[in-house]
């Protein structure tokens, strides 16, 4: 009997242990798996959003195309669009979807692929776009913009905790729900604003030496009292200093609103201000707000800067301002305010480029404003002309005529060298949500 109720014990034993360990082996087969699916979601969400963010390129792109005469500027887009067409194919074919349910988008891509490469070959044997092939250019837009619009509206309609692959039927990929919505997305036409750029030149550190700041050394006594005349009434605190690029003193300035403030040693110049947080209802109109970020320039030391670009976003204002002297806009010389229309107050502030590139310099050309404008594609309206100083593309600065256009419903601001009539850039006003903003 003793014997029985050992046995009946070690088999209980055995069997727990057995348990235990199958127990433990199936948590881990469920973490392996749940991992090996996080991955594959991942995957999967990371080409379907790369394939829309091509064809958005793509839109963009066959826009400035139809907008440009200048050869190397052509290039430089059909190559992008080309390149997009490609990752836009790579992706299609990364998604659970059977083949033929994207075909026409795959098609598409592909077709649109090999009518720019036969463009580039032209472009690269020294021939501009022809007429011809700029009004298929323009077909081949056309269609862009309905697939851009499709693209994004199923995308804005997926839920923040959207799985792709709890929509997929890998038995019956045909009836998958992803692959349904994407497919249904493909005929209906709009517009979907893409928000990637915040004004003219925005990002136009363009010289490694720093020539925007004075030579004298400001001591941290110096640095606060400037401040204090910038910020009367406020609360200044010193915090420390920072090494790098730029030597600065930085502060807190606490008043109606907590500010975070460097000072450059090096010609005691304003780099920056941050903050977050603000009020509520708006006590400055856009105007003000404006008007207020230049009169601020003047406080802080810097003459004749006007604003070149505005955003406004909920309470925020967002302007560059840009110097303006003898009518020309010296764009390399860009800073970023930011107005807090709830407070009437600057909370904001990149200064970046004017203490990298600001100095003497005078505007110069060889070609009338009139004889360069005649280079533009007959297809742009002028309705503004502007001399300004802007950033080469690869380094140091040009002399440029600035031509504001329109196209259909579209606004462009176009760049040409005042010496040699060559564009030098071109940007597209882009409708957003939050206002216009250029790429």
């Amino acid at each position: 009997m003793e014997k029985r109720k050992i046995a009946i014990i070690l088999l209980s034993t055995i069997l727990g242990s057995s348990t235990l360990v199958f127990l433990g082996l199936f948590l881990s087969f469920l973490a392996t798996s749940n991992m090996y699916k996080n991955q594959l979601e991942n995957a999967y969400m990371k080409s379907f959003y790369e394939m829309v963010d091509s064809v958005n390129n793509i839109e963009l792109d066959l826009s400035k195309v139809v907008a440009t005469n200048d050869i190397d500027s052509q290039r430089i887009l059909l190559s992008s669009v080309y390149e997009n067409c490609v990752l836009g194919v790579n992706n299609i074919n990364q998604l659970p979807i059977e083949n033929n349910k994207l075909s026409s988008l795959n098609k598409f891509l592909n077709t649109t692929g090999g009518f720019v490469s036969t463009l580039l070959d032209e472009n690269y044997s020294g021939n501009v776009i022809s007429d011809s092939n700029l009004a298929q250019v323009g077909n081949i837009y056309a269609r862009v913009k309905e697939i851009q619009y499709d693209l994004n509206m199923y995308m804005c309609s997926l839920q923040y905790d959207y799985s792709i692959l709890d929509e997929v039927d890998f038995d019956d990929a045909g009836n998958s729900e992803f692959s349904a919505g994407l497919v249904n997305n493909e005929s209906s036409t709009g517009q979907v604003p893409t928000l990637i750029y915040d004004g003219p030149f925005s990002d136009s550190v363009i010289n490694k030496e720093i020539k925007g700041l004075g030579e004298v050394d400001y001591t941290r006594e110096q640095a606060e009292e400037y401040l204090h005349d910038i910020f009367s009434g406020f609360a200044i605190y010193y915090i420390g200093e920072t090494l790098g690029k730029f030597e600065t003193y930085n502060f807190d300035v606490k008043g109606d609103i907590d500010l975070y403030v460097s000072v450059t040693k090096k010609g005691g110049f304003l780099l920056s201000i941050t903050a977050f947080g603000g009020g509520e209802n708006n006590k400055l109109s856009v105007v003000e707000g404006v008007e207020l970020a230049q009169v601020f320039a003047k406080d802080v030391g810097i003459d004749n800067m006007y604003s070149v670009w505005q955003q406004l976003s909920g309470n925020i204002l967002y302007v560059n301002l840009a110097p303006i002297v003898n009518k020309v806009i010296y764009y390399s010389d860009l800073i970023k305010v930011k107005v807090d229309l709830s407070l009437g107050l600057v909370v904001g502030w990149e200064g970046t480029n004017y203490a990298i590139n600001h100095q003497d310099r005078e505007f110069s050309s060889s070609l009338t404003i009139l004889d360069c404008e005649k280079k533009l594609n007959d297809l742009m309206t002028v309705k503004e002309r502007n001399f300004c100083i802007v950033p080469d593309r690869y380094v140091g600065e040009l002399s440029a005529y600035e031509y504001i256009c329109t196209w259909n419903d579209y606004t462009y601001y176009i760049y040409l060298d005042s010496n040699t009539g060559k564009e030098i850039d071109i940007m597209r006003v882009i409708n957003t949500t939050n206002g216009e903003l250029l790429q």
